[in-house]
């Protein structure tokens, strides 16, 4: 009987499993808007965490992106959009710039994560990004978003003109993800258990 139960428990502990929240730090992108009413394409670099780039023993739960879209301009009305790339040339805190006579080859095969939406002057707007392409990024070490952005309304002229920002701060990629832990029981049963 005793042989049975650390036969089960060892087999129990083989397959052991533990769910694990990872999450990027929070960062803050000033993206800049030079463009009225004719789209302009900022690319942001990301460096995901460890914790997500180990898939060999994981199972990926969800995949989510946070963050808060600020529109200081008093005047302006900003519109943006935003994809996902697995192939960029942007550094962190460096984004890279680009107009449609100029977009680089890979923007075509880039997944749209936000569809374009329109900011109000001197407003913030919290957004949930849950895109099942979102899961693709784990396992990368580095991944791009592609912001197009331009101005689509005036209320009046901006102090200082054109560039203005859009602001995206407190970005957060978290991951729900379920690590196993194969050969366990193994292990415990070498030691004695």
């Amino acid at each position: 009987m005793r042989r049975f139960v650390l036969c089960a428990a060892g087999a129990l502990l083989a397959s052991c499993s533990a769910e694990i929240n990872v999450e990027t730090a929070p960062f803050t992108q000033t993206v800049p808007v030079t463009s009225v009413l004719a789209p302009v394409y900022a690319e942001v670099a990301l460096d995901l965490p460890e914790e997500t780039r180990d898939l060999s023993v994981v199972t990926v739960n969800t995949v989510q992106a946070a963050l808060t879209v600020v529109n200081p301009s008093q005047a302006l009305t900003l519109q943006m959009s935003a994809r996902l790339s697995f192939t960029g040339q942007a550094e962190p805190g460096t984004p890279k710039t680009y107009t449609e006579a100029n977009l680089p080859p890979y923007y075509a095969a880039s997944t749209l994560l936000l569809t374009p939406r329109a900011f109000a002057p001197n407003s913030r707007t919290p957004l949930t990004v849950d895109n099942p392409a979102l899961k693709q990024a784990l396992g990368k070490q580095r991944v791009w978003l592609i912001v197009e952005n331009t101005v689509t309304r005036t209320s009046g002229l901006p102090t200082g003109g054109l560039p203005v920002n859009i602001v995206l701060e407190n970005i957060v990629f978290s991951a729900n993800v379920t690590k196993t832990f194969p050969g366990l029981g193994g292990a415990l049963e070498v030691g004695g258990l």
